[in-house]
């Protein structure tokens, strides 16, 4: 069945027919109409089947209707269409597609195909990061020196779990100073539990 045809006629039909007529469609014309009729659909996985189907059949979508899918597809389906994308996101649109975009590889390929400035080439970053306590100012660096004090003096060392204490948790996996080079909370990736105490990264 035709693109055009079925764009036409898609609201007239039972949902039943809608989904059924996906697996015969070809002759796309239109990345727009096919974002607006997956948009349509209240199951991801439908919206996922024509957006693939339009795929195979050399359809690419343009950044602003990426966004637009965001809410209607599969994280597969989504990825592969930022993928195989028609054209660049603007630095407002990568913005945006931070927060609907949970592959964080495939973000910062697109930041560097794109020419995108991301805000965490900034920070730090060491792959062979020692486990030491970080130099501190003020009540924070007195009070990890009074804990590496009793440490020392008990003969013991770190408990190799969290201790409750975020703030003064060993340096350790891309954290530092409090924050995580990439900006997520303690709790990301901790190998102590962070911040739930539990002892599990």
């Amino acid at each position: 069945m035709k693109w055009n045809d079925y764009y036409e006629r898609f609201w007239d039909w039972a949902e039943s027919t809608q989904i059924s007529r996906i697996s015969t469609l070809t002759d796309f014309t239109s990345s727009a109409e096919v974002a607006e009729i997956a948009n349509a659909f209240f199951d991801e996985k439908n919206a996922a089947r024509l957006v693939k189907r339009a795929m195979q059949n050399g359809i690419r979508f343009t950044p602003a209707e990426i966004i637009e899918l965001s809410g209607c597809l599969t994280e597969e389906v989504f990825n592969k269409v930022i993928c195989s994308r028609r054209g660049q996101f603007t630095a407002e649109q990568y913005e945006e597609l931070e927060g609907l975009c949970f592959n964080e590889e495939l973000l910062e390929n697109v930041a560097k195909a794109d020419g995108i400035h991301r805000e965490t080439d900034d920070l730090p970053f060491d792959s062979e990061i020692a486990i030491v306590q970080p130099e501190r100012k003020g009540p924070g660096f007195l009070a990890a020196l009074f804990g590496l004090a009793s440490h020392a003096g008990s003969g013991r060392t770190y408990p190799g779990r969290c201790m409750g204490n975020c703030s003064n948790c060993p340096a350790h996996y891309g954290y530092r100073y409090g924050r995580w080079y990439y900006g997520h909370h303690h709790s990301h990736g901790c190998e102590f539990g962070g911040n739930d105490c539990s002892g599990k990264p």
